[in-house]
């Protein structure tokens, strides 16, 4: 019979209600309720916290930071639509053939 790391066999292993298992719904709650949380935290604590030229420095930083992350994901999301597609500026032209003289 086959075991785990942990020396108890897989026929033992319960998953249900009663061993805490989270669904994909108690996930996403508790996923969009931290997002809103660390926004709460993030204005009270972290930039109005502050003197605002190091806020202003944070959100300058902050949106560099991000449209460099979303150039390379439209770069490499373009990259993948070229080899999955064939479409795009770097697909190859068909070429008419030439005609010997």
């Amino acid at each position: 019979m086959a075991t785990p790391r942990g020396g108890v066999p897989y026929t033992h292993i319960r998953c249900g209600p009663t061993t805490g298992m989270v669904t994909v719904i108690d996930f996403v709650v508790q996923l969009l309720t931290s997002v809103v949380s660390l926004v709460e935290i993030f204005l009270t604590d972290v930039l109005l916290g502050v003197d605002p030229i190091t806020a202003i420095s944070f959100l300058v930083g902050a949106g560099l930071t991000t449209a460099a992350v979303v150039a390379l994901a439209y770069l490499a999301l373009g990259a993948l639509v070229n080899q999955l597609t064939g479409l795009g500026s770097s697909a190859r032209e068909s070429v008419p053939e030439r005609t010997p003289r």
